[in-house]
């Protein structure tokens, strides 16, 4: 296998990882009725909250000088406590309605991650636009929840969906760079994963928020 193929299975090895470990961990969580309770009733769930945004920008700025232990440990670590955060997500919808919701997250980033791989646009010049637009959702979505406004919520999830459909491409066509650079170490690997991972979890959630069926 040569180097442009390892450097693929390193990124997609590394992406399968994170979400089998999220999934894990959720189901064991939301199987915990302990757990739950130290997450969701005490000051837990604050914790596990700022530890992802620390661990996130822990990686995404210093994925280049970390040695390959600390990038994976911190991968997973930040896989293991997203799914710790989407365990809820068991709780309140339907499992039937979440593995359908799975399924279809998985086919629209397959279509738009081979978009990203193989189209001949340069989409660099999209970075700055997908990022204001993923901050002001940020900040909408905030607002939100104090308005708890449904009709908004539902617009909200629609924009997000497309937001994350576009960073799809954008971190593919990202990864095919790096890919196409002839680098091929653990950490970009791993860099690459996380992106897409994002994505991922991302665009499930949103879908999940739009089209999951809710428990009686």
């Amino acid at each position: 296998m040569d180097n442009n193929n390892s450097f693929y299975s390193k990124v997609f090895g590394w992406l399968f990882v994170g979400i089998l470990v999220t999934f894990v961990s959720a189901y064991l969580v939301s199987n915990s009725y302990d757990i739950l309770d130290l997450i969701f009733n005490k000051s837990g769930y604050w914790v596990v909250i700022i530890a992802q945004f620390g661990l996130c920008i822990f990686l995404s700025a210093r994925i280049h000088k970390m040695s390959q232990t600390t990038a994976i440990i911190s991968y997973v670590l930040y896989t293991l406590l997203t799914g710790v955060t989407l365990s809820s997500l068991l709780l309140i919808f339907e499992m039937g309605s979440i593995i359908f919701v799975f399924l279809a997250t998985a086919l629209v980033f397959g279509i738009f991650a081979l978009i990203g791989a193989k189209t001949k646009m340069n989409l660099a010049s999209y970075g700055t636009f997908l990022l204001v637009a993923l901050v002001s959702l940020i900040v909408l979505e905030i607002i939100n929840m104090f308005m708890l406004n449904n009709t908004v919520d539902m617009v909200l999830c629609i924009v997000g969906i497309v937001i994350f459909i576009g960073y799809i491409a954008y971190d593919m066509q990202h990864i095919k760079a790096i890919k196409e650079a002839g680098e091929n170490s653990t950490n970009l690997a791993i860099l690459g994963a996380f992106e897409l991972y994002l994505d991922f979890i991302n665009l499930f959630i949103k879908l999940l928020r739009l089209f999951g069926k809710e428990r009686d």
